[in-house]
C-alpha cells in the first residue's frame, strides 16, 4: 500500500483529537482575549476611516485649511461611524482614497460595528470571530487534497497555535478572511473537478468573487489553480478545464465594476502602494535570507524583529542566533520537502497546494530581485504560501507517524507536540505583547504618546501627508489632550511663544530649519526612522 492510501486508511487517534479540541479552545481564547491591548495601528486606524464615511480629502482638509492650534480630539470623528453616513459613503472612501482595497471586508465591518460598536475592540472581534472558519475551512481541503481525516486534524491543531494566525484574527483587516477564502476555494476547486455539477462550479466562482472582492492577491491564486487544472487535465482542452476557464471568466465579469475603479484611481493605487516597490534591500541574498526567516514564524515567533518601518537588513530580523537558527530551519524544511517528494511521491490532487504556495511565494520574490521592492517579505503578501506549508508540514507529519516503524512514529509524535509547544509559547507572548512586530508602525506610536504624556503642554506640528496622519489618527485613540499645529513644509508661521515643548514626526519642513537655527530652541532627538523623513524631534525652549 502506497504512502498517500495509508494515510488515508488511518483514522486519528483518540489523543489527537483530545489534544487538537484543547488547543482550539486556547486558540479560541487567545484571538478574543484582549482585543483592547494591542496598540490600534495605523493601517486599522485607516480601517475606521473607512467605516467613518468621511474621505481622505475631507481628513486632510481639515488639516489643510485650518488655522491654528487642533486639538487632537477633533480627529475622534473620523475613528467613529457617523450616524449620517452610510454603507455607501464607506464605498465612496474606498474608491476615492483606497482603491487597492475591494470592498468587502469594509463593508462586512461597517455593517459589524453597526451592531456591536467601533471601538477597537468591536471591530477588531469581526476578523476574531471569521478567523475561526479557518479551522473547519483547513480540515475540508485536507480532506480533498489527500483524503485524509488525520491530516486535517493535525493541519487544525497548527492552525490552532500558530501565532501567525493568531495576529491576524487581531487586525482590523481584511486578511482573515482573505485565508478562509483561498482554503474555502481551493477545496471547492478539487470538489468541482472530482464532481463535476453545476452547483460546484457556481460555488467555486462565488469564492473567486469574494476573494477578488477581497484582495486584489486573489489573481494570483486563480492562476495557480489554472495552473494545476491544466497539469491535471494533462494540456488538453477537456471539459473540466473548459468549465474552470468559463467560471473564472464569469468570476473576473463580475468583478470588473471594482476593476474599473482601479483602472480610473490607479494613480492613487500606485502612490499607496509604493513603499513595497522601492528597493530597500540592495544584496539579494539578504532578501532571500529574510523571506525564508519569516517562514518559521508561522510555527514560532517571539516578536524579537526590529520595530523598524522597513527591513532592510538581515541583522533587524532579530539576534544574530535567532536569524541563523530560523534561516536553518527554514532551508532545512525545504530540503526536507525534496527528498520527501523524491521518496514519497504524493497523490495527484496535492499538486495544488505545493503550486498555491509556490507559485504566488515565487512570482514576488522573483519580481523583487528582478526589479527591486520588499513585496516578497510583506507579511500578508505571503498568506498562501504560509498557508501551504501548514498543511504541508501536517501531511508530513501523518505519513511518518502511520509508519510501522515504531522509533520513527515516537520521534514524529515528539516533533508534533515540539511545534505545538513552540506556538504555544509564542501565543503567550502575543498574549502579553502591547505591540507586534508586524504592525511595524505601532512601537513608535507607542513611544511617541509616552514622550507626549511626560511633557506639559505640547505642541505637536503635524502636515496632511498620509503617514503622518495615519500616526495621529492613532494618537487620537490614546492622547485626549495634545494639541497640534498643522503646517505645510514650505511654511515660515510663527510659533506659539506659551508652548516650552514643540515636537516633529517629520524634519523636512521649513518651520523645523527655522527652529533649528532659533538660539531660544534647544533640539533634542528622540527617534529616528529608516524612512526618511520620519522620526520624532523635540525643541525645547532654553
Amino acid at each position: 500500500m502506497d504512502t498517500p492510501q495509508l494515510v488515508a486508511k488511518v483514522n486519528p487517534p483518540t489523543w489527537l483529537k483530545i489534544l487538537v479540541i484543547v488547543l482550539i479552545g486556547f486558540g479560541i481564547f487567545f484571538r478574543f482575549a484582549h482585543l483592547d491591548q494591542k496598540i490600534y495601528c495605523c493601517d486599522e486606524s485607516w480601517t475606521s476611516v473607512a467605516i467613518s464615511g468621511y474621505t481622505v480629502a475631507e481628513l486632510k482638509q481639515e488639516v489643510s485649511h485650518h488655522q491654528g492650534i487642533i486639538p487632537i480630539t477633533n480627529f475622534n470623528k473620523y475613528q467613529h461611524i457617523n450616524p449620517n453616513h452610510s454603507v455607501a459613503d464607506t464605498i465612496n472612501y474606498l474608491i476615492t482614497s483606497d482603491p487597492q482595497h475591494p470592498p468587502l471586508y469594509y463593508v462586512m465591518v461597517r455593517l459589524w460595528a453597526q451592531v456591536f460598536g467601533d471601538s477597537p475592540t468591536g471591530v477588531r472581534s469581526l476578523s476574531a470571530l471569521i478567523s475561526l472558519l479557518i479551522f473547519p475551512s483547513v480540515y475540508w481541503l485536507c480532506l480533498e487534497l489527500f483524503d485524509s481525516a488525520l491530516v486535517g486534524w493535525i493541519a487544525m491543531a497548527l492552525v490552532a497555535v500558530s501565532p501567525l494566525q493568531l495576529f491576524f484574527a487581531q487586525e482590523a483587516r481584511q486578511y482573515s478572511l482573505w485565508m478562509v477564502e483561498i482554503l474555502g476555494s481551493s477545496a471547492v476547486l478539487l470538489r468541482a473537478i472530482s464532481k463535476e455539477n453545476k452547483v460546484n462550479w457556481g460555488v467555486y466562482t462565488l469564492t473567486l468573487v469574494m476573494g477578488l472582492y477581497t484582495h486584489l492577491f486573489t489573481v494570483l491564486v486563480i492562476i495557480s489553480h489554472g495552473i494545476y487544472v491544466i497539469i491535471q487535465q494533462k494540456f488538453r482542452l477537456t471539459k473540466t478545464l473548459l468549465n474552470y476557464l468559463l467560471v473564472t471568466i464569469a468570476a473576473f465579469l463580475m468583478f470588473s465594476p471594482w476593476l474599473m475603479v482601479i483602472i480610473n484611481h490607479i494613480s492613487i493605487a500606485i502612490e499607496l502602494t509604493s513603499s513595497s516597490a522601492e528597493k530597500f534591500i540592495n544584496n539579494p541574498f539578504e532578501l532571500i535570507a529574510i523571506f525564508l526567516i519569516r517562514v518559521t514564524r508561522i510555527f514560532f515567533d517571539l516578536n524579537l524583529t526590529s520595530d523598524i518601518l522597513i527591513f532592510n537588513s538581515f541583522t533587524l530580523e532579530g539576534s544574530l542566533f535567532y536569524s541563523i537558527s530560523a534561516l536553518i530551519f527554514s532551508l532545512s524544511l525545504i530540503i526536507y520537502l525534496g527528498f520527501f517528494l523524491l521518496k514519497f511521491p504524493s497523490n495527484q490532487t496535492s499538486l495544488l497546494i505545493f503550486l498555491l504556495g509556490g507559485f504566488t511565494s515565487s512570482f514576488l520574490l522573483i519580481y523583487d530581485l528582478l526589479s527591486g521592492g520588499i513585496r516578497s517579505i510583506q507579511f500578508r503578501y505571503q498568506l498562501p504560501l504560509y498557508l501551504s506549508v501548514e498543511i504541508i508540514v501536517a501531511y508530513i507529519l501523518a505519513v511518518h507517524i502511520c509508519q510501522d516503524k515504531t522509533y520513527q512514529t515516537k520521534v514524529f509524535q515528539f516533533i508534533i507536540v515540539g511545534l505545538l509547544v513552540a506556538g504555544l509559547i509564542s501565543d503567550v507572548r502575543f498574549f502579553q505583547a502591547q505591540n507586534w512586530w508586524i504592525q511595524s508602525d505601532g512601537k513608535f506610536i507607542i513611544e511617541t504618546g509616552q514622550v507626549l504624556k511626560q511633557l506639559e503642554k505640547p505642541l505637536l506640528v503635524i502636515n496632511d501627508s498620509s503617514i503622518n496622519l495615519g500616526g495621529i489618527l492613532t494618537l487620537s485613540c490614546y492622547l485626549p489632550e495634545v494639541n497640534l499645529l498643522p503646517v505645510a513644509n514650505d511654511s515660515l508661521m510663527e510659533i506659539y511663544s506659551e508652548y516650552n515643548h514643540i515636537l516633529f514626526m517629520q524634519n523636512n519642513s521649513s518651520l523645523f530649519h527655522k527652529l533649528e537655527q532659533d538660539q531660544t530652541y534647544f533640539l533634542k532627538v528622540i527617534k529616528i526612522l529608516n524612512v526618511p523623513p520620519g522620526g520624532l524631534w523635540k525643541f525645547e525652549k532654553i
